[in-house]
């Protein structure tokens, strides 16, 4: 555990920051395999969206 108030901070940003990103990058990861799941079966106007 940091002793400076400003580390404390920091890990909080952190932390707030990782859970952020952890749950953007796996709507991303699934948007993207149902993308290339449309553009594989054919439907176009599926896969742009």
């Amino acid at each position: 555990m940091a002793n400076i108030k400003s580390q404390i901070k920091r890990n909080r940003q952190n932390e707030r920051r990782r859970q952020r990103n952890r749950s953007v990058r796996s709507e991303v990861k699934t948007r993207v395999k149902a993308a290339v799941h449309a553009a594989d079966s054919g439907a176009e106007d599926q896969a742009e969206a």
